[in-house]
């Protein structure tokens, strides 16, 4: 069972890393050695130091609950800067901390524990290869250009919908879908990897290469995000474009339909023949519901044709309506073009992120969740005093069997574990209270309550939390985010960096 923290520890926990986000490790002389700085001026990247006019805009993370402090910003241009950068940091025997910053989206600012941060704005190519139909990535790219670009070549990756998340973290820490119960995960596709190590060496991580480290290879997908070494380009193994999509939208009215509404999904994504893979979705519940607002709504993606789709969704429609639950409201356009599609579930591909104060936690059943009509109700219950600007999603992922194997056969075992379960659920609250604003407790608690109610289901489950939406205030985080893997994943990185130089409040050299 997942524990949790106790309120007073929960206090203390918040604070701390609070603090850690404000003043990265206490004792270390604010400033960076001397020798470290001129070290740094001669790699050839750009430099920022906090008196510089540019230093305000580019430590501005996703989550503008957190404010932190580096000590210097480095912006590469290649990965030769980027490996002169880590030998410069790497010279001081773990005395100053580095870590890489993508597409800034870590929910908790972690991007910014290094006293030095690498910011990769300016690695952002994008090649196509398409006689291997696989595509490379430089670290600094984000979801939504990638989609553009290739998709108006007519290729595809699963991915998921927020356009301004980074590549690297999604790529390294999973990167669920709509489209991952047809093509897998987004770490299912990565075919090849950039790795600068922490000596600053530069090596190609892949299945076959001869100088493949292969317990590094199956760490890093999975856990790979600033604990082993910085990636520098991702090769993706792409799918064609589909040409048949429907995007979709059905809202229920009221709090006994959407509980029926969750039991089967939960029903039907647990058969193997209950929903096709081509059908991907989530039911994401509000809080502070009123009428005739819905008070959920099943959302998401499907291939094939508007008649396909039609026939396929009444396998969901179906059951509920022999209980007389029918839609408030269904909206299903369809698309013959996969960038249109896209732009229509995640808006402009390429507009930018605006940072927002925000908290989330998640789970991941076993498998089998359990749901029943008391457990539903309960969880629907606690997430409506969490407010209009809280909700939880419950994203489907089954059945185990859809995909249980990544989708490409030649890539080797990795460390990644959440596959196997029935549902992703991420409890996300907006607007959420700061450090500092004396409502934050009851906030927590709030999300708190979701989250108990959730494992309310299976008290005795084996529950792991999804390391892509990080939680400050999870306790037993280690387990929760790697699962059996943990003690393997921890060996791999005190053998490749064995002085912690890449370092974050939950990083696997503190688990």
């Amino acid at each position: 069972m997942l524990p949790r923290v106790s309120s007073t520890a929960a206090v203390l926990l918040t604070l701390a890393h609070h603090l850690t986000a404000l003043h990265p490790d206490p004792g270390i002389n604010d400033g960076l050695p001397t020798s470290l700085q001129t070290c740094l001026g001669a790699t050839g990247a750009e430099m920022v130091y906090p008196t510089d006019t540019e230093y305000t805009n580019l430590t501005l993370p996703d989550n503008s609950n957190y404010h932190p402090t580096p000590q210097a910003i480095v912006i590469p241009k290649s990965t030769q800067e980027v490996a002169a950068t880590v030998r410069c940091v790497s010279a001081e025997q773990g005395q100053v901390t580095l870590s890489p910053r993508g597409g800034g989206h870590g929910y908790a600012a972690y991007s910014f524990s290094g006293q030095v941060v690498i910011d990769s704005s300016q690695m952002t190519d994008i090649v196509l290869n398409e006689p291997a139909q696989e595509v490379t990535v430089q670290m600094g790219q984000t979801l939504g250009a990638l989609a553009l670009t290739i998709g108006r070549a007519g290729y595809a990756l699963p991915h998921g919908t927020c356009p301004g998340v980074g590549i690297a973290g999604h790529s390294l820490g999973g990167g669920w879908g709509y489209t991952s119960r047809q093509w897998g995960w987004l770490v299912d596709r990565l075919v090849s990897l950039e790795l600068v190590d922490v000596a600053g060496s530069i090596h190609t991580l892949n299945a076959t290469s001869n100088t493949t480290d292969p317990d590094l290879w199956w760490a890093i997908r999975g856990a790979g995000s600033n604990n082993f070494g910085i990636v520098t380009s991702f090769t993706y193994r792409m799918e064609p474009a589909p040409t048949a999509i429907t995007n979709y939208n059905i809202d229920f009215a009221t709090h006994s339909d959407c509980i029926q509404a969750l039991l089967t999904l939960q029903d039907l994504g647990s058969q193997p023949d209950g929903l096709p893979t081509s059908l991907g979705g989530e039911l994401i519940i509000t809080g502070g519901n009123t009428a005739p607002d819905a008070y959920c709504t099943f959302t998401g993606q499907y291939f094939g044709s508007p008649s396909s789709y039609n026939t396929t969704i009444q396998r969901f429609l179906g059951p509920l309506s022999q209980q007389s639950i029918h839609p408030q409201s269904t909206t299903s356009p369809s698309f013959t073009d996969w960038v249109s599609a896209l732009t229509d579930l995640m808006g402009p591909l390429d507009a930018p992120s605006i940072p927002q104060p925000y908290y989330a936690q998640s789970l991941l059943d076993s498998g089998s969740p359990n749901y029943t009509t008391t457990t539903a109700s309960t969880i629907l219950t606690t997430v409506q005093p969490a407010g209009p600007a809280a909700h939880i999603s419950f994203d489907l992922n089954g059945p185990s069997s859809a995909t249980n194997q990544p989708p490409l056969n030649d890539v080797g075992p990795m460390s990644f574990v959440h596959r196997n379960s029935l549902f992703l659920a991420q409890i996300y609250a907006a607007d959420f209270p700061g450090f500092d604003d004396p409502g934050r407790q009851d906030a927590l608690d709030k999300i708190w309550a979701i989250s108990d109610a959730v494992r309310s289901a299976d008290p005795e489950g084996e529950w792991h939390a999804y390391q892509n939406y990080i939680d400050p205030d999870l306790d037993n985080w280690g387990q929760m985010y790697y699962g059996e893997n943990l003690e393997k994943l921890k060996e791999v990185k005190e053998r490749v960096d064995p002085n912690h130089v890449l370092d974050f409040p939950q990083g696997l050299g503190r688990a």
